[in-house]
Parts: structure tokens; sequence; C-alpha cells
């Protein structure tokens, strides 16, 4: 059942959190699954390879022909009108500053946020804050997430913090998982624009619900959540595990629950009305099961449907899955189109500062070739999208490198078009956990993690102009020491990033990372640090 409550007061924030329960475990390789859902979808193919392996084979651009869809305006592909020259990320004042601290001491980071008319919301981990442009916090002390749903039962673990900010309506939207032994639990967090500093919450509301909203296949505990929204709709998507208490779960299926904005944004509304999408509604064109269906940010123009995206991964094969929630006849529906098939492979750990090609302990997770972030440019009519894969920059060893898409919808989802595609990275450096975003300019932007054996993990944006392909790189804040929370493995190093354009000044964008703060403790660190910045390419 879903309830809504207004106001609350402020509680006492917990000061240490003992481990994190957010491990996301790819799903088992395997064929595709029967009707009764009990199949398996690959992606991990080559989790184990380490830096330096042979180069990997060219990932070539496809397009499907046919689109039916064409931009609004400032057509895709038309020559820029800037002047001569790249134009590279320049982070405005006042500086990257500093975030959410590292106060639970946990693994990973996990940064995300969005910038609304005045403030900075921004989360990481298990706890969230507001900052005002300068830097400035709003708040004496982060909040705890599960402070925020009154409903949620003592024990509960919160985790994997995603905030977007709605343009349409002004309002910010903080959602977050949490779960116990025997339960699972959603909350959507709705912040009206203008309450985001207001440390006591006055005027916020919580939307809370069951991690589970799919009855007779048994207890699922729902992981990963991810937030997108159109000028009516919010949806929202989480990866389902059998829940049993055990860790690892085995993946089951993606969840999709999607509700009107009218309902979610009144307060008083109580239940919700939402629509599920779940097992064979949300498996891959081939009959797999799909693994973290993105729903898109959306900005510009007032559009009604709601794209999201997804890979899938089999083998040495990753096709790009287009997916569409619309109103067909009064009900929504729900639809889905592979738009591309390349080859493609699991982007190697990275390296660090002072590490080495031999020492696991050294090495960072660069992801699994799920897609971590999606935004709709209802303007350009174009969608973008972008995760982590295996590549290569200079011919020497391999590298991890962020791959972006942009896809054309059609009215036939079947005759999508991927209009452009590309890499960012650089010879020697690794790079994953990428976001992506344009401007109002049509410029695609990407923010997410990077490093190598002379570079600590550090914050990097990218900026790839119309019409073009290659990216412009700048680091905005340089990691301070290498990274070790565990013994004898790779490194967690967050499961995404965030990146949102600025509802002010639209050309520019706001970019939420991490790094690796210096303690005092040597060349190593267990305590990361979030970090915000504003950028504009000048």
């Amino acid at each position: 059942m879903h309830r809504r409550l207004r106001g609350w007061r402020s509680v006492v924030l917990a000061a240490v959190l003992a481990s994190a329960v957010s491990l996301v475990v790819p799903p088992p390789a395997g064929s595709a699954p029967p009707e009764d859902g009990h199949g398996s979808h690959v992606a991990g193919i080559g989790l184990d390879e380490p830096p330096g392996a042979p180069r990997s084979t060219p990932i070539p651009h496809l397009v499907r022909p046919g689109s039916e869809r064409r931009p609004a305006r400032s057509a895709v592909g038309e020559a820029s009108t800037r002047e001569a020259g790249p134009l590279a990320p320049v982070v405005l004042p006042p500086g990257a500053f500093d975030g959410v601290p590292d106060l639970a001491g946990a693994s990973p980071a996990d940064p995300t946020g969005a910038l609304g008319i005045t403030n900075h919301v921004a989360a990481v981990n298990v706890h969230m804050a507001t900052f005002d442009r300068t830097g400035a916090p709003q708040f004496t002390d982060p909040k705890r997430l599960r402070s925020l749903d009154e409903q949620l039962p003592s024990g509960v673990q919160d985790f994997d913090p995603k905030v977007v900010y709605d343009p349409y309506d002004g309002v910010f939207l903080l959602t977050f998982a949490s779960a116990s032994a025997t339960q699972s639990f959603l909350s959507i967090v709705v912040i009206p624009e203008g309450t985001e500093d207001d440390e006591t919450q006055d005027g916020w509301c919580t939307l809370h619900m069951s991690g589970d909203q799919v009855a007779g296949d048994g207890k699922q505990m729902a992981d990963y959540p991810s937030l997108g929204f159109t000028s009516n709709r919010v949806t929202l998507s989480t990866n389902q595990y059998e829940f049993d208490g055990a860790l690892p779960e085995p993946f089951r299926y993606v969840q999709i629950v999607s509700m009107r904005k009218a309902h979610l944004y009144d307060c008083t509304v109580n239940p919700v009305p939402i629509d599920v999408f779940s097992r064979s509604q949300t498996r891959d064109p081939d009959g797999s099961r799909a693994f973290t269906i993105v729903p898109a940010i959306s900005n510009g123009g007032d559009p009604a449907v709601q794209y999201l995206a997804s890979l899938d991964a089999n083998a040495s094969t990753g096709k790009l899955i287009l997916w569409r929630l619309r109103s067909v006849d009064g009900a929504l529906r729900l639809g889905r189109s592979q738009v591309a098939s390349q080859t493609m492979r699991l982007p190697p750990f990275g390296l660090q500062c002072g590490g080495s090609l031999s020492n696991r302990n050294t090495w960072w997770d660069t992801g699994d070739l799920r897609l971590t972030s999606a935004f709709w440019d209802a303007d350009l009519g174009r969608l973008y999208t972008a995760t982590a894969i295996k590549g290569n920059r200079g011919g020497g060893p391999i590298e991890s490198l962020v791959k972006w898409w942009e896809v054309d919808p059609a009215t036939r989802l079947s005759n999508s078009d991927v209009t452009r595609s590309g890499k960012v990275g650089a010879a020697g450096r690794d790079s994953a956990w990428p976001s992506v975003a344009t401007d109002a300019d049509g410029n695609v932007w990407l923010n997410y993690a990077g490093a190598g054996l002379d570079e600590c993990l550090s914050a990097y944006a990218a900026v790839v102009h119309p019409a073009e392909r290659s990216a412009e790189q700048a680091v905005y804040r340089v990691g301070e020491a290498r990274y070790e929370f565990s013994t004898g493995d790779p490194e967690r190093w967050g499961d995404y990033t965030a990146i949102a354009r600025d509802p002010v000044v639209p050309t520019t964008v706001a970019v939420y990372g991490a790094y690796p703060l210096d303690v005092g403790a040597g060349a190593t660190t267990d305590v990361w640090q979030q970090v915000i910045a504003t950028l504009d390419d000048v």
C-alpha cells in the first residue's frame, strides 16, 4: 500500500555505518529465458580480465535507417556556428567545491545531485544535503536518507540514492532503496523548489512503497533505482533480486514503476496510483532478461513520452535497446526495440596512482556494461545514454573508455536511428561511471571518474559539440590519494555519477562526482568526498 506523509521533525543522524548493502551482482551467464522467467542474461563478460590485456575488437558505428522523428529545432548534424577551435570544459565560479562528506565509512561513493534555481540538492551513499550556488551548506549536518521516510521500520539499511530536478514543475526528487533481512522498500522524496534549503523539511513529502510490487513470484529485493520523468509522469526502475537474506542474490528481472506527477506532487493523494511493468514485460527483444533499464531525465519542450534505455550484453556483443512508455487508448504501454548491435566487452579494471599491473588491491572497478545514465532532449528529439567499455587509446595497454550514444526515436520504434556515438578516454587512463546530458546549445556533456598509474581517482567532464563525435576533456577535481577501502580486491568506486542542465543558465551544466580524500595516512586512503561544480565550454 502506498501512503503519503507531510512534514516531520529532524532526527539525529547515525555517524557510523557498519557496512553498505548496495552490492550489485551482474546476472549470471546463460541462455535466453523461457516464458516462466527463469532464464538468464549475460552481463559479466571478462570481469576478471586484468589491465593491460590485448586490444579489443573495434566497435563500429551502426545506424538503422528509416527514422520518422525529426528535431523541433537546431537540427542535429548541422554545422556548428561556434568559433573555430576546440572548446574545453571550464569550471565556473565559485569553482569545484566539496559536497556531502563520507560520514558512514562505506564504499562506494555513489555521488548524485541536481541543480535548481538557487540550490544544489546532493546525495552520496546514505546521506543528502543542500548547498547554495556558492557552495555554502544549507543544513547544519547532512541528513540520513532513511530519516526522510517515517514509515521505514527500524533496522533497515538505506542505499543507492538518486537526485533529479524537474524543470517543468520546479521540483527536486530524491529516491533511494532500503532493505532489512526480510523486507525491501523504495522511497521517493518530493522537494518543491524553495523548500530544499529548509532544514525542518517543511513542505517535503515522501512516497513510501514496497520494493517488491509484483505478487505471486516470491519475495524480491529492489536494487539500483533509476529515476526519470517527462512533463507529466515520473518513472522509477529497479533491478529485482530473489530475496532470502543471503548475498549474492539471483537476479530476476527489471521492475518499472510509473506514476502521474499530478498525483505524486500532490502530497494529499493517498494512495498514489501506479503502473507496474515486470517479468516478461521487461525482457529484451530477443527474450533474455533486461538488466538496468534507465528512464531518461527530460529537458525542453513538453514531452509526454517516457524514453528508457538498456544494454543487452551477450558474449562479445552489446545490443542497445530503446524502451518507450506512452499512453495508448488511455492505457500506459511499454514498448522496446533493438537500435544497435556492436562488438563490445566489459571494461578492464582501472589503475590508480602508485599502483601496479599485478596488484589487484590497487585496481578499481569500472563497471559491468550496464547503462548508467539517460537524458532526453525534447527540443532536439534525441535520447543520450552512456556506459564504460573495453577500448584502446594510443596503441598501448587497453583502457576502460566511456561510450555514449545519440538515438533518434521513431514513431515506429524499430525504425529508430543511432545518429551519433563516440568514445571518451585517454591513453594510460581509465574512465568509467558516466552520466550524460545536453545543454541548450546542443552540446553533449559527460561526467565520469578517471585515473591512471600516475593519477589518483579524479572527477572528469567532457563536452562533444553539435555534429561532432570527438570530445574535449578536463579534470575538475584531482584525487588526493590512492583509494583502498577493501583488501585484496579491486576497489568499488561509485556505481554512477550525476549531471544536470542549469535551469538558470541552460548553456551550462552542474556535475556531481567524487574523489579520494587525503586524511594524512600516507599514499592511500579509505575516505571519499563528493565534489560539485558548474561547467561551461568557453
